[in-house]
């Protein structure tokens, strides 16, 4: 290990990381919004998703924030601000205003209740508020350690607090609650859970700066995070334990308590290592470089070409995808779409997310995003008596 900067530029193993988790990432949100959620390959994709998926997807933005060429403060507040604004403008597309839509036509106020959670604690919310917070943590001057300690304690803080307080009495308090904890709302990713990969991630980016001989620290990688990380999910899938949540559960998945957390994190490292590896000083394939690049232009992309095509098979047809061949075939085809419009956008020249815009077009962009939003909640929110949340089976409707 140097004891200065020597490995800069891409870190081909890293993109492949990345890559794998937007791919396992479309494929299980088709099946999951599109599927009766029965067949193996569902089942499968749930199980890759526990053992990477979101986490690995934050421990790598940790890495990236520090191979980042503005790492001030102030950097990371205005990029936590456009991270939380395009989960905003994400989440009016995809999910509030095709659900007033449907409500509209058919009056169900199952739907209407969807549209609500515009305020949701999503991955890219929750990377706004990583941002942020690192920001805070920068300005404090913690050091590396203390940032990594500040994500441990938060994650036990929001794993404990559950267990003996979930909620307010009010949906709308839980629902804002839920951005940084674990509420009856809808949490899939808060900041407290979910903090701690970020931390790990950002100490971790100063090592990978430093490293010297990455074949052999690979090789130690794998034989010391490896059988670790193995043996632990093993022990999990197995063995009930009763202060943690059941294996592979909801619970698990928005909580990640303490030891499952550093499970994800090892399972992260080792499948660095192998990707390092295999690749063998090789240059990532262009395909993977184009997902990891644009990683968050597949997210909401995806979700923006997924959302139709569940809303039509549940709201107008009845009915889901069955089987694994209609739903895998859908997943590809949102893929390679995916692939040629982000191609097309980039080859033109266009702006691929409104934070790209120029001005006076961004501040007209971010203005409408949050004026849409507190619009639709000030106009939802008194007319729904029921609450959709990751509890109450939401997403059967």
């Amino acid at each position: 290990m140097a004891d200065y900067e020597v490995n800069r530029g891409r870190q081909p193993e890293i993109d492949c990381m990345k890559a794998l988790v937007i791919i396992i990432m479309i494929f299980l949100h088709v099946f999951e919004g599109c599927t009766t959620r029965t067949s193996v390959t569902y089942y499968v994709l749930t199980y890759l998703e526990c053992l990477t998926g979101a986490g690995t997807f934050m421990l790598c933005m940790g890495i990236g924030a520090r191979y980042s060429r503005h790492q001030m403060p102030k950097d990371y507040l205005r990029r936590g601000f456009e991270l939380l604004t395009v989960g905003q403008a994400l989440n009016l597309v995809r999910v509030s205003l095709p659900y007033l839509i449907i409500w509209w036509i058919n009056g169900d106020s199952a739907y209407l209740s969807n549209a609500l959670l515009i305020i949701q604690a999503d991955i890219l919310s929750f990377a706004g508020f990583a941002f942020m917070l690192l920001a805070l943590l920068k300005r404090m001057r913690f050091s590396d350690g203390a940032i990594v300690l500040t994500g441990i304690i938060m994650n036990a803080f929001a794993y404990v607090l559950f267990r003996y307080f979930h909620t307010t009495g009010n949906f709308l308090v839980n629902q804002l609650l839920a951005y940084f904890i674990v509420t009856d709302a809808e949490a899939y990713f808060p900041l407290c859970s979910y903090f701690v990969y970020v931390a790990f991630g950002y100490a971790l980016g100063r090592i990978y700066l430093r490293i010297r001989n990455k074949d052999a620290l690979s090789v130690r990688v794998l034989l010391l995070c490896g059988p670790i990380a193995i043996g632990y999910y093993l022990l999990r899938a197995f063995v009930p334990i009763s202060v943690l949540p059941e294996f592979n559960s909801i619970e698990m998945y928005i909580m990640k308590p303490g030891s499952d957390a550093l499970a994800n994190i090892l399972m992260s490292v080792f499948l660095l290592a192998v990707f390092h590896i295999l690749l063998r000083h090789k240059e990532s394939p262009m395909l993977v470089n184009h997902l990891s690049g644009h990683i968050n232009q597949y997210y909401c992309l995806s979700f923006i070409l997924i959302v139709p095509m569940s809303i039509l098979l549940v709201a107008v047809l009845g009915e889901r995808m069955e089987g694994n061949i209609m739903p895998m075939l859908y997943s590809l085809i949102v893929l390679t779409a995916c692939y040629f419009i982000i191609s097309w956008v980039d080859k033109r020249k266009l702006p691929n997310s409104i934070i790209k815009l120029k001005s006076p077009w961004y501040v007209v962009a971010v203005t409408t995003v949050w004026l849409l939003t507190f619009a639709i909640v000030a106009y939802v929110y008194p007319r729904i008596t029921e609450y959709a949340t990751i509890w109450n089976n939401y997403l059967d409707y």
